[in-house]
């Protein structure tokens, strides 16, 4: 099954090759790491003793994730190196940026690429961010008796009826998984439904809640409003990791709250770098002046574009009331604990899919609303914003439901402890 499996691997890749080799002429994302994706081993970590933790964190959400689990994970273990992988060049700007000893691009899923990497880092145990279970690498580790931990695993209904699907094959390649720390009860119930035994699955909270916690000092926030000119009392309205089509509504939403309150701004982070430019075109064609984080602006401008990687959970601090994006187009939905932790009401779309749990828990606790559209969204900031009391009560709530998981990084170090030697 392995063979078949990777056959389909490389042919799947061979597909891709057309769209990867335009995307390399013109200088994009995938021109970046391309040998080390291949197999090819950057010399500095060749350097590296036997022994590290390699952690993988397949882009910038898992990156924050991880971020704040490599601080406990050093407190356990002084002395040894953590390896920080990812799979886009946006988790390769993040991860350059943490407090990992080396960061590098995942080989591709083929058993040369994956071998030359453990082979030579030799490394104690591999911890998986999240969904990121390549059967390759988790083949290739357990022959070589390293083990490996998926962390802050996220597990939806779809996806466990797709592995199902898989059958006794991937039921194989879990029981090759040495431990799971789920996020929740219900993802870790669906790990075990997947057949992997209950005594390798823990319910150890969500590692992006405690990176949050960790990652939001007052001083980082007033940086970040003195490059964008806010003024302390300023009034800004966030929407945050939005997706193509996206952006137009928020822009429609933007113009009649706009309307209702003239002092109001907007500050919007598109989720993918190649992007920012089109997304500045755009708001500058709907009539109002932009000023970008990266190059600067009209003084006073209506909207702010925030054209950096890693900034976002800052930026959510500086704003009234956030929309988290990808939701109000079918693309899964992002992370909703990083307005939250600043005790901000938060808006999301109908498509939460890949945050299914967190948006149900959100809902019940009365700490978020769902807009379906840009009226519902231009009604729901009007709402709140002219209501202080309701916003407050539904800020508040948010953050309870945000700071449940702030100890997830200590939860999980304590349970890898017992892979760790």
């Amino acid at each position: 099954m392995y063979v078949l499996y990777t056959f389909l691997y490389a042919l799947g890749l061979c597909a891709y090759a057309p769209r990867t080799l335009w995307a390399l002429i013109r200088g994009g994302r995938y021109a970046d790491g391309l040998a080390q994706r291949l197999g090819q081993v950057p010399p500095d970590l060749q350097e590296i003793a036997p022994g590290a933790v390699w952690i993988h964190a397949v882009s910038v959400g898992e990156v924050h994730a991880a971020r704040g689990l490599i601080r406990h994970l050093r407190k356990m273990q002084p002395g040894v190196a953590m390896l920080l992988s990812t799979t886009t060049s946006t988790g390769q700007a993040l991860a350059a940026r943490s407090e990992a000893d080396a960061h590098f691009f995942c080989p591709l899923d083929l058993p040369s690429a994956v071998g030359a990497y453990l082979d030579t880092l030799r490394p104690q145990a591999l911890l998986l961010v999240e969904t990121e279970i390549w059967p390759n690498l988790v083949r290739a580790c357990w022959t070589r008796g390293i083990p490996v931990a998926v962390v802050n695993g996220r597990l939806s209904a779809a996806s466990l009826s797709r592995y199902r699907w898989l059958g006794q094959w991937w039921r194989s390649v879990m029981g090759q998984v040495s431990l799971i720390c789920a996020r929740t009860p219900r993802e870790a119930a669906r790990f075990r439904a997947l057949g992997v035994s209950a005594e390798r699955v823990f319910t150890t909270g969500n590692l992006k809640a405690d990176a949050a916690v960790l990652a939001s000092p007052v001083e980082t926030r007033r940086a970040l409003a003195d490059v964008l000119q806010l003024e302390v009392e300023a009034e800004v309205l966030i929407a945050g990791c939005t997706m193509p089509g996206e952006e137009d509504l928020v822009l429609q939403a933007f113009a009649r709250t706009r309307a209702a309150r003239p002092d109001i701004r907007l500050l919007i982070a598109p989720r993918h770098p190649e992007r920012f430019d089109q997304v500045a075109s755009l708001v500058t064609a709907s009539g109002w002046q932009c000023r970008r984080r990266s190059s600067g602006g009209p003084d006073g401008a209506e909207v702010l574009l925030l054209d950096t990687i890693g900034e976002l959970p800052v930026a959510y601090g500086l704003g009234m009331v956030s929309f988290v994006g990808g939701s109000m187009v079918p693309t899964g939905g992002h992370n909703l604990l990083e307005p939250a932790v600043y005790g901000q009401p938060v808006l999301f779309g109908p498509h939460m899919e890949n945050f299914a749990a967190l948006a149900e828990e959100f809902l019940e606790a009365g700490a978020a609303r769902v807009v379906n559209d840009a009226d519902e969204l231009a009604d729901a900031w009007m709402t709140l914003l002219s209501d202080e009391g309701q916003r407050e009560e539904m800020g508040s709530r948010a953050r309870k439901v945000a700071f449940r998981d702030a100890n997830a990084g200590r939860r999980t170090a304590r349970v890898l402890s017992a892979l760790l030697s």
